[in-house]
């Protein structure tokens, strides 16, 4: 059939079967994302499908970059050669490439033979519609409280209810709708000095606008959604190569930044795929071929660095020789990957200053775990320690550090005690057997004895395309890829050069770049995720990389989906080292810990010269220290609400003001007593939602609604001054005169009200998050009233009744939760699936019942067949029925 691009007017061909499939426009001029149009009548073509499933989500700023690690000096890059061996190498590698995106831009999904068993995610019957009507309840609601502002040409807010006439016509602009009933649920609208409804009458429109927007039927089968297919973003590409080839560099770092939707970097619609990072695709796979296939010297490795290549923290400087000397208590540390677990060997040089009774000591830590305590004895003595130990795989901190200073300033001499360190370098993995070994080649079987060039490279891909694709492969795939060798040694290339090339060419496929999910099984109008499919979209969602040979050894026995085992590996995933990646990458982009990261976030140095560069690395790590022993502790979700404990070193308890804490390392910290709990009251937060010279109460409340609660606010009103005009007029009122003054206008204060609020209740912590009890000569007024009438003072009293509204915090991090895992927005489709969660979470509020709730539900498991309009008239409310 043919079918025109409704972005640029491109015209192309496409098959029958695919309409209503999601795709991308092939002109490489446009791109962009549209769906292929089911065949119809031109009628129907111009009508305006009322329920729009999955809308592409407009593309966000992009997320800014982690800090930035330094690149070990040990590790020098290879010399391309510029010849035509490496130009043609390149053909082919593009080629793969080009081809392979062009095809999958409409991939045909496969057939399963035989179905498995479904997750139920069955409700009850829904409570009764209202008896509620559009012409005779509704219309009249609005005429008498909301004509003023949003009818007979007003529409405030850009929003006019009388363009509005049919209940189908309402769910063409479900979003819109949604912020009208949120607003009138909790009092916000009408504004607050216009006639109000009853509370009876404020009930019934609510629940029947809820019932005409959202009900689904959720006692039998109900829509799991679509979700457009996705290449691997940065963090995941990443993580795959380190996994699979166990290359211990970052290539994808070079890559341009990944688009965000609904707040993350993983959402198929925003993940494209701009010429740029063609370009940087055949460069890494180049980089990566080169480093991964070393016959001689893949047993182990060795890294050194001198002592200005190590990062400090504490009393430290530089010293003699390219040393760091630790003047007082201190550490030197390097983050370093280690590419897989196993036994490592670290040596260091050091000497000391001596002085007083002892030696000065060395505290050796992997992580915040203590290895080893060394002694360095004699004075000025240079000399080199070793310690050897276990280590897991993945990114880890490396540290020395120094815990016993003494200084005397009567002794004659010896009296003040040093450490210097010199180098330091790690050997390893160690001892690895031969079976190891041979698990880590990818050339495993060469050419001799009569074996040709094709049949040695079609024996090694035969264990390894699996892996990279996260599915089996056919016969025919691993001869295409053979292939390639038996060309390049004609070429005149080595074996082990010419299976670079075939490495490059399977690492520019759409079958590794992009998350295919093929091989599924057709139920009526719904797709069932094979076991391959179902692990690969588990070990993304948990590790944010590719599955590990006991995901993939059961997907190969064909059990993966069985409840009991599926339950066991996703527990089994949430307790392996590699589940700090949902850690980072989940709490960084939900709570903003990335900003924080960047020079987006900067308060004034002039106002807060306390906010060094150590502190703001402490702020992120508090944070993210707190969610992941949530995660790895399998804690309350509620605890991030109003947990009554934090993560501190001694540094950032000093910054907030908490006594009795030493060292550098992190640690739990009881915050009983205390004006914090809960992320609300990190400094991570504090500052991400303040301005550079100020707090903001607004930003702040805006944060509490949006990722604690799941309420958004509207858009502000374009016409309303700023706060720095209202402050010049009247400098001698407090800050929150001044903001209350502000936000006067009718048509703000309803919303603010909300906002302001619960960012007043934070008003005790300045900009950088600690406490206070004056801003600028007058007092904090941290005081607040909710739209349901509950006061508080300060930032515990908030807390205590934020976190009484278990239920819509619960549905907050089970939607973003579940988006992060899925890819795509949470319809109001899913709320069938996210009600059973949350009723799971009733009966235990631990992490892993939400992390299991969503493995287990409709949207992860399967995947909608039919189009937009199909699923409206499968899914009628109570009213089309």
């Amino acid at each position: 059939m043919r079918v025109r691009c409704p972005h640029c007017e491109y015209a192309f061909r496409v098959r029958a079967e695919d309409a209503g499939r999601r795709g991308r426009c092939p002109n490489p001029d446009c791109r962009e994302p549209m769906r292929i149009p089911v065949q119809q009548n031109e009628a129907s073509k111009k009508k305006v499908s009322p329920n729009s499933k999955n809308p592409t989500p407009k593309s966000e700023t992009r997320e800014p970059k982690p800090f930035q690690r330094k690149k070990t000096k040990a590790r020098k890059a290879r010399h391309r050669r510029s010849s035509s061996q490496t130009l043609w190498k390149w053909s082919i590698a593009g080629g793969v490439l080009v081809m392979g995106l062009i095809a999958s831009i409409f991939w045909p999904g496969g057939n399963g033979d035989e179905p498995f068993p479904l997750a139920t995610n069955t409700l009850e019957a829904a409570p009764p519609i209202p008896e509620v009507t559009f012409d005779d309840d509704l219309l009249p609601f609005l005429k008498t409280y909301c004509s003023d502002c949003h009818a007979e040409g007003a529409a405030e807010g850009d929003f006019a209810f009388d363009r509005y006439h049919t209940v189908d016509e309402l769910k063409q602009d479900r979003d819109i709708w949604k912020k009208v009933l949120n607003l009138v649920k909790v009092g916000a609208m009408p504004p607050s000095d216009a006639e109000q409804p009853t509370q009876a009458d404020r009930e019934k429109i609510s629940d029947w606008l809820d019932h005409q927007l959202f009900f689904v039927d959720c006692t039998g089968s109900f829509n799991p959604g679509r979700v457009t297919i996705r290449r691997l973003n940065k963090t995941e590409y990443n993580n795959t190569v380190r996994d699979l080839l166990g290359v211990d560099f970052q290539p994808a770092d070079d890559f341009p930044s990944d688009d965000v939707g609904y707040g993350f970097d993983n959402i198929g619609d925003v993940l494209s795929v701009p010429p740029l990072l063609i370009e940087k695709y055949l460069t890494a796979a180049e980089a990566i071929a080169m480093d991964a296939i070393r016959i001689h010297d893949r047993n182990y490795k060795v890294t050194q660095w001198t002592g200005e290549d190590l990062k400090q923290e504490g009393a430290v400087r530089d010293g003699p020789s390219n040393s760091k000397v630790m003047i007082s208590r201190g550490t030197v540390f390097y983050e370093y990957r280690f590419p897989r677990e196993g036994r490592y060997t670290f040596r260091f040089e050091a000497a000391q200053d001596k002085a007083g009774d002892e030696n000065a000591k060395v505290i050796v830590r992997i992580g915040d775990q203590e290895i080893e305590t060394v002694d360095v004895p004699d004075h000025k003595k240079r000399q080199e320690f070793t310690v050897t130990t276990k280590v897991s795989q993945g990114e880890q901190k490396v540290s020395l550090s120094f815990p016993n200073d003494f200084y005397d300033e009567k002794a004659e001499k010896f009296r003040d005690r040093n450490l210097y360190v010199y180098t330091l370098e790690i050997e390893g993995p160690l001892g690895l057997t031969d079976e190891d070994r041979q698990a880590q080649e990818l050339i495993r079987i060469t050419p001799k004895d009569g074996v040709s060039v094709a049949h040695a490279a079609a024996a090694n891909l035969r264990e390894f395309l699996p892996q990279a694709f996260r599915r089996p492969v056919t016969e025919a795939e691993v001869s295409r890829f053979a292939e390639l060798a038996n060309m390049a040694t004609e070429h005149g290339e080595t074996f082990e050069d010419a299976m670079r090339v075939v490495l490059q060419a399977v690492l520019v496929s759409p079958h590794f770049l992009f998350r295919v999910e093929t091989g599924m099984q057709r139920v009526g109008d719904q797709e069932l995720l094979d076991d391959y499919a179902l692990a690969s979209r588990l070990s993304y969602f948990l590790w944010s990389s590719l599955p590990d040979a006991e995901l993939f050894d059961l997907a190969k026995q064909g059990t993966l989906h069985q409840p009991d085992i599926l339950k066991a590996q996703t527990l089994r995933m949430l307790k392996d080292p590699k589940s700090e990646a949902l850690v980072a990458n989940f709490s960084g982009q939900w709570l903003g810990l990335r900003k924080l990261t960047t020079n987006e976030v900067a308060p004034d140095p002039k106002i807060f010269p306390e906010f060094t560069e150590e502190i703001r690395k402490d702020l992120w790590r508090e944070t993210e220290t707190f969610f992941g022993a949530i995660v790895r502790n399998d804690r309350s979700i509620f605890d991030l609400l109003n947990g009554q404990y934090t993560f501190l070193n001694e540094r950032l308890a000093r910054f907030y003001g908490i006594e009795g804490v030493t060292g550098e390392e992190f640690r739990q910290v009881d915050l009983s007593g205390e004006n914090r709990a809960g992320v609300m009251t990190h400094g991570s937060v504090l500052t991400l939602t303040s301005y550079p010279n100020r707090t903001s109460p607004v930003k702040r409340g805006q944060w509490v609604l949006e990722n604690l609660l799941g309420d958004a606010p509207p858009e502000p009103p374009p016409v309303v001054p700023a706060l720095e005009e209202t402050q010049a007029a009247n400098p001698n009122l407090s800050f929150r005169e001044q903001l209350e003054l502000h936000r006067a206008d009718p048509g703000c204060a309803s919303c603010h009200k909300l906002m302001d609020d619960i960012g007043f209740g934070l008003q005790n912590f300045d900009a950088i998050g600690r406490w206070r009890t004056e801003d600028s000569g007058h007092p904090v007024d941290a005081s607040g009233t909710l739209p349901t009438g509950e006061s508080f003072v300060g930032p515990n009293e908030l807390i205590s009744i934020l976190a009484k509204r278990r239920d819509m915090f619960g549905r907050c991090l089970t939607e973003k939760l579940m988006t992060y895992a899925i890819g795509r927005g949470v319809e109001y489709y899913d709320k069938c699936a996210t009600d059973v969660i949350l009723g799971e979470l009733e009966k235990d509020d631990r992490f892993s019942t939400l992390v299991w709730g969503i493995v287990n539900s409709v949207p992860f498991q399967r995947r909608s067949t039919v189009t937009d309009s199909e699923s409206q008239t499968q899914n009628p409310t109570p009213m089309q029925k």
